[in-house]
């Protein structure tokens, strides 16, 4: 008899787990669709942002390399010019690439000694350069003073 109770107990248990499982739908594990897209819209306004940000950092690296590039073309022609021992004033301009540029050299001082037949002068070179970059214009300035001994 008290095997036959203890069998009794155990289907009543496994009747009573099987009843569990097939509780109604809004006691069921898992998520509901309210929080499913609470979390989706969320997701999309991270992603959003996400792409405003790589978007910007894209175009600022873009102008940096622009801005570089300008850069090592005024350096470039300022050397250029430079190079010379002929520092005659005047204007030139040129291009290079897609960047155009201007050169002014004027002369700022120059001293002479009554002693010898030799003068220093000294010059300032300035070198612009010009690009466009998402359709607006661009441009840089490099400057230096040399002084030539003749």
């Amino acid at each position: 008899m008290k095997m036959a109770r203890q069998t009794a107990g155990m289907s009543e248990d496994l009747a009573g787990r099987e009843g569990r499982a097939d509780r109604p739908a809004s006691l069921a594990p898992g998520f509901s669709l309210l929080e499913v897209l609470v979390a989706t819209t969320l997701m999309g306004l991270v992603l959003v942002a996400l792409l405003q940000v790589l978007s910007a950092s894209f175009s600022a690296q873009e102008a940096s390399i622009r801005s570089s590039q300008a850069v090592l073309v005024a350096d470039k022609v300022l050397q250029d010019y430079c190079g010379s021992r002929n520092l005659a004033a005047g204007d030139f301009q040129g291009q290079e690439g897609s960047f155009s540029y201007r050169v002014r050299r004027s002369l700022l001082f120059d001293f002479s000694s009554r002693q010898s037949p030799s003068k220093v002068a000294c010059t300032l070179t300035q070198v612009t350069v010009f690009w466009e970059e998402r359709g607006r214009a661009k441009s840089l300035e490099l400057e230096t003073i040399r002084s030539v001994y003749q």
